[in-house]
């Protein structure tokens, strides 16, 4: 009997625990170059700037969590130069998205590319250490 006891005491441990895990207190989990779990880089959205304005990351794996807290559609695009790397588009107000991306080290920029948001200041940098 002993040994179904601790089976079933070690079963409910280890679901306790993956509950644990999939709770993160909101933030979104991402994982990093080493498999260890990180939280989302929390983004704001709003007319016309996003907070933060200025990141800076280790290359590999990064996750965003992207949150419209303004009264107008955003988009998050991150761009390396001319070249998109990846976007989240249609973020009404008040919807938060998700974007993971594998980044390599160098200078990156992240903009909503809506007709006039980015020329009124709706950017950041991104700057991407390591590699």
């Amino acid at each position: 009997m002993r040994p179904r006891v601790a089976r079933l005491a070690l079963t409910m441990t280890l679901a306790a625990c993956g509950l644990a895990a999939c709770t993160t207190g909101g933030s979104t989990p991402s994982s990093s170059a080493a498999g260890v779990s990180s939280p989302a880089i929390a983004i704001g959205a709003r007319e016309f700037a996003f907070d933060p304005s200025t990141l800076t990351v280790a290359a590999g794996s990064v996750s965003f969590h992207v949150t419209n807290t303004g009264a107008q559609t955003h988009e998050f695009e991150i761009l390396r130069g001319d070249q998109v790397i990846d976007e989240v588009e249609d973020i009404v107000p008040g919807l938060e998205r998700d974007l993971t991306v594998t980044l390599e080290a160098g200078d990156y920029v992240y903009v909503c590319k809506l007709p006039g948001h980015e020329e009124s200041g709706m950017k950041g940098t991104l700057t991407v250490t390591g590699g």
